[in-house]
């Protein structure tokens, strides 16, 4: 890959804020790795724990990439929950190999909903045959080592395994962006019936009234809204997902309802 034709890759974990020092060793470790080899990289964090934002947010850049197969994401929120027993020499969720339609390749551990929204898009996914267990810290001292190998198209890695991706979770909140706009898996077909109207929408125990709008600005200036947001993906059927968002105009709605994460449940009856 020639420097004026680098690969980007994209990494979305929960270390914590990006000034954290995991995100520090894990960029060095992988430009160590492709040494070589032009790449930028760019890292984003999701709240720990979190993989319903994080497979939100790997869905919205990957799937929406226009980069093809010069885009790599490199995935990593694992909470270890496929196993609540004590585990072994820091044993956990799978690394897995997924290839996009659109040519996007990603490298993430197969966690919760961490791979959940992206899966439909799939032209081919696998596991990967790499050390699972062995240290805390896999992504820095295992998981570059795999990375670089796809990208200078060594496949020997990728296994002849399809892993058990989850699927997504319909009405729960999806992510929560900067402004504590919050992005939830509910279909916008299903508050048609209620436009123009209010609502009462609960999420995370916390009950507020909303007004279902066709947009976010739909409301005067300091309302909470209902309406179809920005985030949104073309589906291999031709249809559009697209996704309602609860907003506090010129607020923040993720205070209003108590800072819920992704995954927690969203419920709205008209008034």
């Amino acid at each position: 890959m020639s420097i004026e034709n680098p690969f980007t890759i994209t990494i979305i974990a929960d270390y914590g804020p990006l000034s954290d020092m995991a995100f520090s060793e894990v960029t060095q470790n992988i430009h160590h790795q492709m040494d070589g080899l032009a790449v930028r990289v760019k890292e984003y964090s999701v709240p720990v724990f979190d993989t319903v934002q994080t497979g939100f947010m790997l869905a919205q850049t990957a799937i929406n990439s226009q980069l093809g197969d010069k885009h790599l994401f490199f995935v990593n929120t694992a909470p270890r929950h496929d196993d609540a027993n004590p585990r072994s020499d820091s044993a956990g969720e799978k690394l897995v190999y997924m290839k996009l339609r659109n040519g996007v390749r990603i490298i993430g551990v197969n966690s919760g909903h961490s791979l959940s929204f992206v899966k439909d898009q799939a032209e081919e996914i696998r596991v990967l045959d790499v050390a699972n267990e062995g240290s805390q810290f896999r992504s820095r001292d295992f998981y570059p080592t795999i990375l670089t190998e796809i990208a200078k198209g060594n496949d020997s890695a990728i296994l002849d395994k399809e892993p058990h991706i989850s699927d997504v979770v319909d009405n729960v909140v999806g992510f929560v962006d900067g402004y504590g706009n919050l992005k939830c898996t509910i279909d916008p077909a299903d508050v048609e019936n209620f436009m123009g109207e209010f609502v009462a929408v609960e999420i995370n125990g916390h009950k507020h009234f909303a007004k279902v709008g066709r947009s976010i600005f739909d409301v005067p200036d300091g309302y909470l809204c209902m309406a179809k947001g920005s985030s949104g993906w073309d589906l291999p059927d031709g249809t559009r997902r697209e996704f309602v968002e609860v907003v506090r105009r010129s607020g923040n709605a993720f205070r209003d309802f108590g800072k819920p994460a992704g995954g927690d449940k969203v419920t709205f009856t008209k008034m």
